[in-house]
């Protein structure tokens, strides 16, 4: 069986370590490792979701894990990675979020040994001229100021960097050296982003107790242009079905691209690596057919939904694509599809050419006309052959809804008015 290190290096997990050796964290004593989570939204988004498996890959290992809401710190907000100050949130909101994060955490690491805590606890009992004398005096400005995300704040005169965000890593590094006390937490862990703030609880907890402790960072998962992962046409893809319905969740990963797709497979989804080697060769014999993509959607929607919402995402998607028919979904995948896809409302004996161009598949009666003439046009899986074809009660026989597709990607929902 492969060893942790591993593992977590053939997985692509692995960005700065702390220790001389990875194994020196993973492959010995059993230990117990935090993460922080910074509850500034209700809800967890697609790029985090990268963290909770390396998590579970701990968890399986036999490894403690802690998981950190920043009930105070978010109050103030990690200007790690951020070009601009953040809006300071309220306590109420704070909390609320808190709550939201904490029950996703749940779901998503299942059974293992952890702890959901809250900095709050500690962090608002504080004073601070005890928290200047005892933990301030332990910090160099001199080095604070060298750390990147500080030094591209202040070299923007217009923007800089307020008092409140430069002393985040001092509250950071508190929660750290509090978990080692209290709960003998000896590793942290985050994106590459928070190595500055993890090696400064590293140095304090080493300053103050004279332990060595640990720190761990992964590579922070980027689009084409740079930017975090997460984001879309659509704005940010959240794991909160309210936010982000699973349908679109799904599509996210569908769409994923061709050179990418191998990387998130090993990082956003347990699939082994042996199968993810036979995928992609499948993948490789035909790419149109989007077999690698077809899997990372379905399993990484299966992880944040669950496996029934992912078969049904699935099935929805295929109608949509011209690879399943209507008649053969289920009441709540047929439900699914009228509520994600554009939708039309039709009358029996409506001619399919005012169909096309009413439900947007054309832009004139002409185009609509030429589209059927080029057998371009589908109903329900069919080929639409002739110009004079009307709407039917046969289309809506099998289903109380149709499926009009254009090509093999413009697709609209029919219902009967």
């Amino acid at each position: 069986m492969a060893r942790l290190s591993e593992i977590l290096r053939a997985r692509g997990y692995v960005y700065q370590h702390s220790s001389e050796k990875l194994e020196e964290i993973t492959d010995g004593a059993k230990r117990t490792l935090y993460l922080g989570i910074d509850p500034s939204a209700d809800s967890l988004h697609v790029g985090q979701l990268q963290a909770f498996l390396i998590l579970r890959r701990f968890l399986e290992d036999g490894h403690k894990v802690i998981l950190l809401v920043g009930g105070a710190t978010g109050m103030i907000g990690d200007p790690s990675g951020k070009s601009a100050e953040r809006t300071l949130l309220d306590a109420k909101t704070v909390e609320r979020n808190s709550e939201m994060i904490s029950e996703q955490a749940k779901r998503l690491l299942g059974k293992g040994d952890f702890k959901l805590l809250n900095n709050a606890e500690w962090l608002e009992k504080i004073k601070l001229i005890d928290f200047l004398h005892d933990v301030g005096k332990n910090f160099s400005v001199n080095a604070m100021i060298q750390r990147d995300f500080v030094k591209d704040r202040l070299a923007n005169p217009e923007q800089g960097i307020s008092y409140t965000e430069f002393s985040y890593s001092l509250l950071q590094a508190y929660d750290y050296w509090h978990l080692h006390k209290n709960y003998r937490c000896d590793v942290e862990v985050g994106g590459s982003d928070q190595w500055g703030n993890i090696v400064s609880g590293v140095d304090f907890i080493r300053r103050k107790e004279g332990k060595i402790v640990y720190g761990l960072t992964w590579p922070l998962l980027v689009d084409k242009g740079g930017k975090k992962f997460g984001k879309s046409e659509q704005g940010t893809i959240w794991l909160d079905p309210a936010k982000t319905s699973p349908f679109q969740f799904y599509q996210f990963w569908l769409n994923s691209a061709d050179d990418a797709v191998e990387e998130y497979l090993l990082k956003m989804t347990t699939v082994s690596d042996l199968e993810i080697r036979t995928i992609l060769t499948e993948h490789k014999k035909n790419p149109g057919d989007r077999h690698a993509q077809k899997k990372l959607a379905y399993e990484a929607t299966r992880l944040v939904h669950g496996d029934d919402i992912a078969k049904i995402a699935e099935d929805v998607s295929s109608v949509l694509f011209g690879k399943k028919e209507a008649k053969e979904l289920s009441a709540s995948e047929r439900e699914m599809l009228h509520k994600e896809a554009p939708s039309c409302e039709v009358r029996l004996g409506e001619s399919m050419i005012d169909v096309l161009v009413k439900a947007e598949l054309a832009k004139s009666r002409r185009e609509a006309r030429q589209f059927i003439e080029d057998g371009a046009v589908t109903m329900n899986g069919a080929r639409v052959s002739g110009i004079d074809r009307v709407m039917m009660h046969e289309d809506f026989q099998d289903a109380p809804i149709a499926t009009l597709m254009r090509g093999k990607r413009n697709v609209v929902v029919l219902t009967l008015g």
